[in-house]
């Protein structure tokens, strides 16, 4: 009467033949919408007031929330610049984006200064950036950071259109700060200018990873579904049928002895070969990487015979089975890590 197969054994003779009809699960390739793009900070007196939802300054929150941001920006080729206004000044000069420095850049901006005389003149800024932003390669996006409290000098808004006007290929996005009527006013007249203008609120993106990501994703990049090619299937010829890997057969360290676990893997594995009559069988014995190579050269042989001895004496005509000891000069897994080690420790039977 024929044995059945235990549960594991069977997993592991099903996984082997059945692996290669899967196919690889997709991929998201990251594409750019904009090749450059510019932080333009708010730093009136206003910024250095108390957020009162946050508890800190508002300059605080802008930085705290551009550092997400660029932590969450993808690691493609923009070419990037930061400016602050009120007043106007570079922080980082425009050149390839470089995450640490922007995050430098970001860190440099002060909270202690003057709340008073430090009027919010965010039309002149704007106006001021124009150069800077005809020097940006297209597309092109500049991230406002502002609590909108403009109350000096030129309307931010006729200027963000004229900026719209002599840059073709620019969006104007804004990340509020502000808690004023007034000031959300004026940052959502700003971002109703053009459709492609992302807005979001600040404390949202601070307390929510799903709305940063979101924005992030919304102005700096896009992604589409790359599927790889599967796997090619394993060329089987008339000669050979299938291979199976015996993973649980373990042996002591530098010992070719059969451990009891093993056995009844063996039992097992004998039976299948019992099933296979007049199939030639080989064994193959591998090791990792530890030790000498010619040392694990004859180790993997000593237990790819006794492997071949168990399974004499189980009953399978030993003129079937020719041992071969590979040593360690075919790993399937990596030998740096002890999963992969224990992994590329396996016997294989081929049946021919």
């Amino acid at each position: 009467m024929k044995l059945t197969l235990k549960p594991v054994f069977m997993f592991l003779l099903a996984m082997l033949i059945m692996a290669p009809a899967f196919s690889h699960a997709a991929d998201m390739e990251y594409i750019p919408k904009i090749a450059s793009f510019d932080f333009f900070v708010d730093d009136s007196g206003s910024m250095m007031m108390t957020h009162q939802k946050l508890e800190k300054p508002k300059i605080e929150v802008a930085k705290d929330v551009l550092s997400k941001i660029n932590n969450a920006i993808p690691a493609l080729k923009y070419n990037a610049s930061m400016h602050m206004f009120a007043p106007y000044e570079e922080v980082v000069p425009y050149g390839p984006y470089s995450k640490s420095g922007f995050e430098q850049g970001i860190m440099s901006l002060k909270a202690d200064k003057e709340i008073f005389a430090r009027r919010t003149p965010m039309g002149d800024g704007l106006n001021m950036l124009r150069p800077a932003a005809d020097n940006m390669a297209r597309n092109a996006a500049v991230i406002i950071v502002s609590d909108g409290e403009s109350n000096f000098g030129s309307d931010p808004v006729a200027q963000a259109q004229a900026l719209y006007e002599s840059a073709p290929g620019l969006c104007l996005h804004v990340v509020s700060v502000a808690e004023t009527e007034a000031g959300k006013a004026v940052l959502d007249r700003i971002a109703a200018l053009k459709g492609c203008s992302v807005t979001a609120d600040a404390a949202t993106l601070l307390a929510d990873e799903q709305a940063l990501n979101g924005f992030v994703k919304d102005v700096f990049y896009d992604t589409r579904e790359v599927k790889k090619a599967p796997a090619p299937a394993p060329v089987v010829t008339p000669e050979t049928e299938e291979v199976i890997v015996l993973r649980s057969v373990q042996f002591a360290f530098d010992s070719a002895e059969i451990s009891n676990e093993a056995e009844d893997v063996l039992t097992e594995a004998a039976t299948l070969i019992e099933e296979h009559a007049g199939k030639q069988v080989t064994l193959a014995g591998h090791t990792d990487s530890t030790g000498p190579e010619a040392y694990n050269q004859k180790l993997s042989q000593r237990r790819a015979e006794s492997v071949k001895a168990f399974l004499a004496k189980e009953g399978v005509d030993a003129n079937r089975i020719k041992a071969v000891g590979f040593g360690e000069s075919e790993p399937k897994f990596d030998n740096n890590t002890a999963e992969g080690r224990k992994l590329n420790r396996r016997v294989e039977i081929t049946f021919k």
